[in-house]
């Protein structure tokens, strides 16, 4: 008689939830509950679903100015959904971990999904700041392998004409031989990651 009350009482909140227009935002989360011999697992969800990170063409190139001595582009993300996500972190990692720090994330702006390229084709005159045309720089300083590099952009969904953003990492040494772990956080803090051997 317990186990029909509980469902009773769980599916009128459900009920009082759907008729007072609420909707649910954020990240949900896996959590078991057990109430008197009842086991009940709730269900989870988050963006990062709607989210397509892929390292297809990773590259690794000096760029032209002086504030980097490697220039990583070919990672892409895009967004599947029909709503806007959003990145407020990308923690990168390496290994071997030589004490390299990286200097600089960023974003291509929106080149029909080309990867961000070092040189004077993609940033301008300056790569090692990819704030310059075809670029939005994401986050930049100093930080060791595995920090979380805060920052926000947000990830419009994909279309036909442009159907991915390239990420360009700038660092401070030469990684090649290194494998290499991009992830890109969204604001509901799911995550998602994609592994490149450089």
């Amino acid at each position: 008689m317990n186990k029909a009350y509980v469902l009773l009482v769980i599916i009128s909140c459900a009920g009082v939830l759907l008729l007072a227009g609420t909707t649910p935002t954020g990240a949900w989360f896996s959590e078991t509950e057990v109430i008197e011999g009842i086991t009940i697992t709730t269900g989870s969800w988050s963006d990062a679903g709607s989210l397509i990170v892929t390292a297809d063409q990773a590259l690794l190139k000096p760029p032209a100015g002086n504030h980097a001595k490697t220039v990583l582009s070919g990672i892409t993300a895009s967004n599947t959904g029909s709503e806007p996500l959003e990145v407020t972190g990308i923690r990168v990692s390496w290994d071997p971990d030589g004490g390299e720090t990286i200097r600089q994330a960023a974003f291509t702006r929106g080149k029909g999904g080309e990867a961000p390229r070092a040189g004077p084709h993609g940033a301008g005159s300056d790569p090692g700041s990819a704030g310059g045309e075809g670029f939005t720089a994401f986050w930049s300083g100093e930080a060791a392998s595995g920090q979380v590099l805060d920052g926000r952009l947000l990830l419009d969904p994909s279309t036909q004409n442009d159907p991915a953003r390239g990420v360009l990492l700038s660092f401070d040494s030469n990684m090649e031989g290194k494998t290499l772990v991009c992830t890109l956080i969204l604001d509901d803090e799911s995550e998602k990651e994609v592994r490149v051997r450089l």
